[in-house]
C-alpha cells in the first residue's frame, strides 16, 4: 500500500470520525425554541421518531425523523427554525426549501414553509390584493350584518418581526359579534403578505365571552403562514395559519380573473380563494379585487367603494 494511499485513507477516517463526533441524539426539549416550534408544527398528525444535532459546514442543524401517514420523513432544520430540506424515506423526496418558490411543499401539496428573509418584511406594504396601509377601510354587508375591515396605525412586534395590524369588526343582527386584530407583514421584494397571528374577542350580548381562534407566531408551536402572494397563480395551495389545534386555515387559488358584482359596483380581474381547514369540514370562498382588497367574503359583499 503506497504512502499516498495511506495518507488519503487516514484523512478519510479522520473526517468520518469528526462527523460522528459531531452527531448527538437530543430530545425536542434540548433544541432551540425556534427548532422546537417547527418540529411541533410538523408533528400535527405525525409522530416524532428521532432528533440528531449535527455540524455541517460550520452550521448546527437538526435532522428530525417523523412518521406521517405511514411514511418516514427526514427534516433538516436550521437553528433559526427554517426547514432546509424534507425527504421521504424510499421516495424521491423534495428539494431544499431555499431552492423552492415559497418554501417546501407539504405531503398533501399544501405549502407550509416559506423561505423568506425576515429583514425583507415590513409592517406596511402595497400588495394589490391586500394593501397594508394605515387608514384603509372596507365595509362589507350581508343584510343587516356587517364586516368592517380597517388597517390601524398600530405597529407591533410578533415573533421578532414588525407587523401591521388589520382589524375586522363583525356584527350580527345589529350586535357586535367579533373583533379580531390580525398581524401582517409584507415582503418588500415580492409583495407577498405573511400572517403572524391574531387577537380575537368574541362577543355575546355586548360582553366578551372568549378568545377562541387567537394565536401568535412564535408561541405554542405556531408559525407564520402566507396570506396572499404578490403574484398569485391558479392552483397554488398554501397555509395561511399554522397554529396546531387552534387555527390551520389554508387556501387554494381558484382563479385570478373573475368578475364580481357587489352593491359597491362590478369588479374585474378578481382573485378567488377557496379556504378550508383540516380542523373541520367548513369551506369558505373569498374574492379580492386588484387595488381594492376583499370585495366578497361568502355572503358578505362590499357595500360601497373605499
Amino acid at each position: 500500500m503506497s504512502a499516498k494511499f495511506l495518507m488519503a485513507a487516514g484523512l478519510a477516517v479522520g473526517i468520518c470520525g469528526c462527523a460522528t463526533m459531531h452527531e448527538v441524539k437530543v430530545t425536542i426539549e434540548q433544541t432551540p425554541p425556534a427548532v422546537q416550534q417547527t418540529i411541533k408544527s410538523e408533528l400535527v398528525g405525525a409522530r416524532l421518531e428521532d432528533i440528531a444535532r449535527k455540524q455541517r459546514q460550520g452550521e448546527t442543524i437538526y435532522e428530525t425523523d417523523i412518521i406521517k401517514n405511514g411514511h418516514k420523513w427526514e427534516l433538516v432544520i436550521g437553528e433559526d427554525g427554517r426547514i432546509i430540506s424534507r425527504l421521504r424515506e424510499g421516495g424521491a423526496g423534495e428539494p431544499p426549501a431555499d431552492k423552492m418558490e415559497g418554501g417546501a411543499a407539504s405531503e398533501a401539496g399544501w405549502r407550509e414553509s416559506f423561505a423568506v428573509s425576515r429583514s425583507d418584511l415590513a409592517a406596511t406594504g402595497s400588495n394589490p390584493w391586500l394593501t397594508i396601509q394605515p387608514g384603509r377601510v372596507l365595509e362589507l354587508r350581508n343584510g343587516i350584518d356587517s364586516l368592517t375591515i380597517t388597517v390601524l396605525n398600530d405597529v407591533m412586534t410578533v415573533d421578532g418581526v414588525e407587523v401591521g395590524v388589520l382589524e375586522e369588526r363583525e356584527t350580527k343582527n345589529g350586535k357586535l359579534a367579533e373583533v379580531s386584530r390580525n398581524f401582517f407583514a409584507t415582503d418588500k421584494s415580492t409583495g407577498d403578505v405573511y400572517y403572524f397571528g391574531e387577537e380575537v374577542d368574541n362577543y355575546q350580548d355586548g360582553t366578551i365571552i372568549d378568545h377562541e381562534s387567537a394565536w401568535r407566531a412564535g408561541e405554542k408551536g405556531a408559525r407564520f403562514g402566507l396570506m396572499i402572494p404578490g403574484r398569485p397563480k391558479v392552483g397554488d395551495k398554501f397555509y395561511q395559519e399554522i397554529a396546531p389545534r387552534v387555527a390551520m386555515d389554508r387556501v387554494e387559488i381558484v382563479s385570478t380573473d373573475e368578475t364580481v358584482r357587489t352593491p359597491a359596483g362590478t369588479f374585474e380581474h378578481c382573485l378567488h380563494l377557496k379556504e378550508t381547514t383540516p380542523l373541520d369540514a367548513d369551506v369558505s370562498h373569498k374574492w379580492h379585487a386588484p387595488g381594492v382588497g376583499m370585495v366578497k367574503d361568502d355572503e358578505f359583499e362590499l357595500a360601497q367603494k373605499p
